[in-house]
């Protein structure tokens, strides 16, 4: 891929994906807003298969990560009062539905990278 372009319906139901190949072979996807969180899913499973079955000694997760300019972090839930972070990143959210147990280590993640190591905080 060269570039992937997207843009949502009127209605806001659908979401058009335009993915170029080489300068110059296009590709068209178009989702339903409601399945976005699962193609994005399988996307992910998708590309660290990939990477296994090539053989990469890159961990999957860090093949071409990107660092996103993440302007809140906060907790919400789900239907089944999970835990359930979100990331807003301008006007979008992203949000992940994580066990309880990996919510507690990503948490302690957030504070350690957080962390002001030039002065002393609460």
């Amino acid at each position: 891929m060269t570039q992937v372009l997207g843009d949502t319906s009127a209605d806001g139901n659908r979401i058009r994906l335009q993915i170029i190949v080489d300068d110059h072979e296009v590709n068209a996807i178009v989702l339903c807003r409601d399945d976005v969180q699962s193609v994005a899913g399988l996307l992910i499973a998708l590309g660290a298969q990939a990477l296994t079955r090539r053989g990469s000694d890159q961990a999957p997760a860090l093949a071409s990560a990107r660092i996103l300019p993440v302007d809140l972090i906060t907790l919400g839930g789900d239907e089944r009062d999970g835990p359930v972070p979100v990331f807003g990143v301008g006007a979008p959210a992203l949000a992940f539905d994580l066990a309880r147990d990996r919510l507690a280590e990503s948490g302690r993640t957030f504070l350690t990278a957080s962390a002001r190591t030039a002065e002393f905080v609460n």
